[in-house]
C-alpha cells in the first residue's frame, strides 16, 4: 500500500462514523447466529468455523477472499448449505453501510471500511452463536 492512500486508521472520523454502527451490527450478527442455529440441525456448534470466518477476515485484505472462504467452507460441509448465501447477503449489503461512512469515491477507503464492519458482525456473530449453544446446552440439562 502506498503511503499516499488514506487507511482507516489514520481517519479517526470514520472510526467514529463506524463505532456509532455497533447497534446495528450487533442486531445483524444475531440474525446471522440464529439462522446458523436453525440450518445447522443436529450439529449445532459451528464456533470453530466461525472463527476461523472471523480470522481470514482479520488477515485478508479484501472481501472477495472473505466472501470465497465461506463459500470454501459450505463447500467442504463445515458450514450448513445455503447459511452461505444469507451470510453473504448480509455481509455484502455492509459495503452500502461502508460508503455511506466514507462518503468519499475513494474506493481504496470504502472496501477498507466494508471490511471493518464484516470483521465486527463476524465476531458478534461468533459471541451470539456462543451464547446459543451454551443456552441450548443448559436447557436440555447440561451444565452452565
Amino acid at each position: 500500500m502506498s503511503a499516499q492512500v488514506t487507511t482507516l486508521q489514520r481517519r479517526p472520523d470514520l472510526l467514529r462514523k463506524l463505532d456509532e454502527q455497533q447497534q446495528g451490527l450487533v442486531e445483524m450478527a444475531r440474525q446471522l447466529a440464529q439462522r446458523l442455529q436453525e440450518m445447522a440441525g443436529g450439529e449445532k456448534d459451528k464456533e470453530r468455523q466461525l472463527r476461523n470466518i472471523q480470522a481470514m477476515a482479520e488477515q485478508g485484505s479484501c472481501w472477495a477472499l472473505v466472501e470465497l472462504f465461506i463459500r470454501y467452507q459450505t463447500a467442504r460441509g463445515q458450514l450448513p448449505t445455503s447459511w452461505d448465501d444469507f451470510a453473504i447477503g448480509k455481509l455484502v449489503g455492509l459495503r452500502d453501510l461502508a460508503r455511506k461512512i466514507v462518503g468519499a469515491n475513494d474506493e481504496g477507503l470504502v472496501e477498507q471500511a466494508h471490511l471493518e464492519l464484516v470483521k465486527r458482525v463476524l465476531g458478534y456473530t461468533v459471541w451470539w452463536h456462543v451464547w446459543d449453544v451454551k443456552k441450548e446446552e443448559r436447557g436440555k440439562g447440561g451444565r452452565s
